[in-house]
Formats: C-alpha cells, sequence, structure tokens
C-alpha cells in the first residue's frame, strides 16, 4: 500500500466540492467507483451524492444505501462491468484537517468484511474546510495479518495521495 495514488477527474472533483457547498453546514457523501490500475494507483472514474433519501445533520450523513446501490449497479454496466465500488467520500465541514473519525474508520471496516464489496482494499475520500475552500484527504484501508502465524487481522489504513487527471 505503499505510495498509493487516488486520480480523480478535475470534474469529479468540482462535482463534490459543489454537493460540499450545496449541504453546508451538514455533512454530506457518497461513493466513488472506478478501477485498481495495479497496487499502487486507484482511478476514479465516477462520483456519486448521498441519494434523495440521505439523512443530513452537522456531525454525520446517513446513506441511501439502496440508491447508492442501484447507482453502482448503473456504472457497472455503463463501463462494460470495468468500474466498480471503490470506496466512498464525505465531508467534514469546518474541519482543519481531513483526519479520520473513529465511526469513519469503523465504517471502513465494515465495508471491507462486507462479502458484498468484495474489496481488499477501499478508499474514503473526506473533503474538510468550508465552502468554496474544501480541501480533500484521501485514506485507503486494508486488513493486514498481525503475525505469519496468527489469523488476526488488523485495520491499517493510510494516506493516499490525490492527483487530478482532466
Amino acid at each position: 500500500m505503499q505510495g498509493l495514488t487516488a486520480w480523480i477527474s478535475s470534474p469529479s472533483l468540482e462535482e463534490l466540492r459543489g454537493d460540499a457547498d450545496r449541504f453546508y453546514p451538514n455533512e454530506t457523501g457518497g461513493v466513488l467507483t472506478g478501477y485498481w490500475a495495479d497496487d499502487a494507483n486507484v482511478v476514479i472514474t465516477a462520483v456519486m451524492g448521498a441519494g434523495p433519501a440521505a439523512v443530513h445533520k452537522r456531525y454525520s450523513y446517513e446513506h441511501d444505501h439502496v440508491w447508492e446501490a442501484a447507482q453502482i449497479g448503473l456504472e457497472y454496466e455503463r463501463s462494460g462491468r470495468t468500474n466498480v465500488y471503490v470506496g466512498d467520500w464525505h465531508t467534514h465541514p469546518d474541519a482543519l484537517s481531513g483526519r479520520l473519525s473513529g465511526t469513519d474508520k469503523r465504517a471502513l471496516r465494515r465495508v471491507l468484511l462486507s462479502r458484498d464489496a468484495r474489496l481488499s482494499k477501499v478508499l474514503m475520500l473526506v473533503l474538510f474546510g468550508h465552502p468554496q475552500e474544501w480541501r480533500a484527504d484521501v485514506r485507503v484501508a486494508e486488513f493486514r495479518r498481525v503475525s505469519a502465524w496468527r489469523w488476526r487481522r488488523s485495520l491499517s489504513i493510510e494516506s493516499a495521495r490525490l492527483q487530478r487527471y482532466d
């Protein structure tokens, strides 16, 4: 996982910032789809908002899981079964950093344990700040074995670099 780069198009990043502005001062978020180019690069090809039944609160938001699953399926079909769910994004309004909360870490663990997600790594992109000045922080999580002789897994979360493409 050393040196992971998450690639995102400028229009997609601006779409996320527009959603962040629209729901401020409440949190919002959604899902990221794309593909893992290799162990060091993931390409985000589409971003989706929280969905019409999402609940936006000051310090949290609840996904519209049914809507998100449908959108992921549509993107999968549209891309010729290439683009899949690669992670989530959400906002931390008025925060000074994109540091993950305990809730964020539990969400990453839940996704990695989900049979439906079928991921060995998952992204979490956090927009932090306030309207017109959102900054992005990206993390990648995966389970690592504690040792060669023990099956216990430890959640490893590392920073990733966010790189724009046009």
